[in-house]
């Protein structure tokens, strides 16, 4: 065998050597990556759906589903990304969302999520009812959204903007006894008529509809309301809020923001075909 032939078995070789270690380091990599991978998988709380079940959840537990202003129950599919829960803070004192839910704007997509932000920080009486009719209200503070209690203002540093435990609320009474506007009667009236309403025929209904929103006016609160920097609805300083925030509220961006969303147009090209040949007229509550 010449000298040239002994290199060339060694280089063969050397680069066989070469290859197999390459493939089995790769191999152990992919195998270390697996096990970290699924390293706390719990078998019993984490099922393997196959499709069958993936698409009719044959599972007897069930999870809330918020959709909008409505909630319903649906059985709960492992990992599903679309159980987003309650993102909102449940108002246990306010009877007005008994019947329209926590987020009640719904008729106008392209307006709904900008209302409904505000429904976490404001009653539904500050922009729909007035205590006294034709006299805007200029007395305003919190209440607790469990108990329905006046309380101080919240504290607004930490957390996500709006859910502080607290809405705001227009008050009546004198400075030194203030008291939140309710609406006892029609609120006593409403929790009977959602008992009786299967026995009731339409006119009755109507009636009935009518008196629990016998003193919610015909145009609530703009958006241009609050935020302007002329004269604003809301106090923000006697209500808790930074000189910062307060100012940023009434700014010129938030102020030309707000002027162009009132008269905000959904682009026709992202308009589904049923909308291109109508508009909602619905304005800005």
């Amino acid at each position: 065998m010449s000298q040239d032939q002994a290199l060339w078995k060694k280089f063969l070789l050397a680069l066989y050597v070469g290859i197999l270690s390459v493939i089995l380091v790769s191999a152990c990599i992919w195998l270390i990556m697996f096990l970290i991978g699924t390293l706390g998988y719990d078998r019993e709380q984490a099922p393997e759906l196959d499709v069958f079940d993936s698409v009719v959840a044959l599972t007897e537990e069930k999870v809330v589903r918020y959709l909008g202003e409505w909630e319903f129950l649906e059985p709960e599919l492992p990992g599903h990304f679309h159980h987003v829960g309650r993102w909102y803070q449940s108002d246990k004192w306010n009877f007005c969302v008994e019947c329209h839910g926590p987020t009640p704007h719904s008729k106008a997509p392209q307006q709904r999520a900008f209302l409904n932000m505000h429904n976490l920080f404001i009653s539904c009486q500050v922009c729909h009812v007035r205590d006294q009719e034709g006299i805007t209200p200029t007395r305003f503070g919190w209440v607790d959204i469990t108990s329905g209690q006046l309380c101080s203002n919240p504290e607004m540093v930490e957390g996500v903007w709006g859910e502080y435990g607290a809405k705001i609320i227009q008050l009546k009474g004198t400075e030194e006894n203030p008291r939140p506007v309710t609406l006892d009667e029609e609120e006593d009236f409403a929790a009977t008529f959602r008992k009786r309403v299967d026995n009731l025929d339409d006119r009755q209904k109507v009636i009935g509809n009518k008196f629990i929103h016998r003193r919610c006016v015909d145009t609530p609160v703009r958006c241009g309301d609050c935020h302007n920097s002329e004269k604003g609805f809301l106090p923000y300083i006697a209500l808790g809020y930074s000189t910062d925030r307060s100012d940023f509220l009434v700014s010129s961006e938030v102020v030309d923001l707000v002027a162009r969303y009132e008269t905000f147009y959904m682009p026709n090209l992202l308009k589904a075909d049923g909308q291109m040949q109508e508009e909602t007229g619905e304005e800005t509550q």
